[in-house]
């Protein structure tokens, strides 16, 4: 197999990092060289992992990873800033450094994060292979559900048929607010127009998805282009490299509270899972991770803080994760075997809690729940085992998950065949 040149566009998201290296490294092993086309703030980890670094020129230039540049905490269903602050907004320009890199740097493959999809007309435009990686469950509607990032339960029946086909519809229109500057560029470059925005998501070549199947809702009859790579394990780059055990001998159950690295006003739900766990005979830690590490808060005996610490460390003896159910942070819990309780804020984390619920694994919160909630949704899964069993069976699948392979080798022959013609 021919060595190949690939371009991984990207931005910080918090959660999507993680994934996103991953995947870079499986290609990286196979022998391939990795461009990364990034915001200075990601530059030291991805020169660290042996990747080469190209950094955004224009717009995403941000320098602190702390810096809450998707605003988004308080977005609602369809007034989200992320559409224009960081899809849609600067689509002209990402296409266009894309499509510099790519002819810079003689690239063979485009790889996108989801978070920048219109970046895939720089590959349209070059005649490329393109994929879009999505570093979280199943995003777009289908016959046989609703659309991602609604927190809208799946389901069967005719109603609820009806419901996913408005609720697609409803998503489709949100898009298409975006078609005509995406139009309007697509004819600069000689590209024929959208009839509809998330076209572009079907063109892919491949749409990549970094879960479960069996975890996921997958779209029915599946697309020709989707693919379940899998999850990726590893734990976050910025986390805290200190070692951390486990008390010998102690029995007490012990209960972890991690909610997201990035800035989503979590400090008050933090401070009510804390008070959920006060006198209750069990231990509790929390990773209170970049966005919260220099808040204060009230922390009863049998709580301790960390700034961070390595889920891979502590999961491994967790009973319990109390979390906003970010996809890369739940599913490493159910690696482990660690029963949930969710209590999301937004971008796909309510979509996760509802599968966490709906495969037993876990209970769902809503946000604002106060601390005798959460409290009892802690004793309820303690006192209940069918919780325990059910996660058991996602972490055997997700430790013996061999699907990520042959996806690979067909993205190399698709683009190494390109080469040839």
């Amino acid at each position: 197999m021919k060595k190949l040149n690939i371009l991984f566009v990207m931005i910080d998201g918090g959660g999507n990092v993680p994934p996103m290296l991953g995947l870079m490294k499986q290609f990286k092993n196979k022998g391939h060289n990795i461009y990364v086309l990034s915001e200075p703030c990601l530059e030291e980890v991805i020169v660290d992992n042996g990747f080469h670094f190209v950094p955004f020129k224009e717009y995403f230039t941000k320098t602190d990873r702390k810096e809450d540049f998707f605003q988004d905490h308080a977005a609602t269903l369809f007034k989200n800033p992320v559409f224009e602050r960081i899809i849609f907004g600067p689509a002209e320009t990402v296409v266009k450094q894309s499509i510099q890199a790519i002819e810079t740097l003689k690239i063979d493959l485009l790889m996108v994060d989801v978070l920048l999809f219109p970046a895939l007309m720089a590959a349209e435009f070059l005649e490329i292979p393109k994929a879009l990686i999505f570093h979280m469950p199943e995003y777009m509607p289908g016959p046989n559900r609703p659309p991602g990032n609604m927190g809208v339960k799946p389901g069967k029946g005719p109603f609820i048929r009806l419901r996913d086909k408005i609720l697609g519809k409803m998503l489709v229109t949100k898009f298409n607010q975006y078609k005509t500057s995406l139009n309007e560029l697509r004819a600069e470059l000689g590209l024929q127009a959208l009839k509809n925005t998330v076209d572009l998501m079907d063109q892919a070549d491949f749409r990549l998805i970094q879960t479960l199947k069996s975890f996921d809702v997958p779209i029915i009859p599946a697309p020709t282009n989707v693919r379940y790579i899998g999850p990726v394990l590893d734990d976050p780059d910025w986390v805290a490299t200190k070692e951390w055990t486990s008390e010998s001998g102690e029995e007490q159950p012990l209960v972890v509270i991690s909610f997201s690295s990035t800035f989503q006003n979590q400090a008050e739900v933090i401070q009510n899972s804390i008070n959920a766990l006060d006198g209750l005979p069990l231990r509790g830690i929390v990773t209170l991770g970049m966005a919260m590490e220099n808040n204060q808060f009230d922390v009863p005996e049998n709580v301790t803080l960390e700034k961070s610490l390595k889920h891979s460390l502590v999961f491994p003896h967790a009973d319990i994760l109390i979390t906003h159910g970010g996809h890369g942070t739940l599913i490493r819990a159910l690696a482990n075997g660690v029963p949930l309780i969710c209590l999301p804020n937004g971008r796909d984390q309510k979509d996760n809690a509802i599968k966490v619920e709906m495969h037993g694994c876990g209970i769902k919160l809503p946000r604002k729940a106060n601390s005798n909630k959460i409290r009892s949704a802690v004793e309820s899964i303690l006192n209940d085992k069918s919780y325990s069993k059910n996660v058991n069976k996602f972490r055997d699948e997700l430790l013996n998950f061999q699907g990520m392979e042959d996806v690979l080798l067909e993205i190399e022959e698709k683009a190494s065949f390109d080469q040839v013609v």
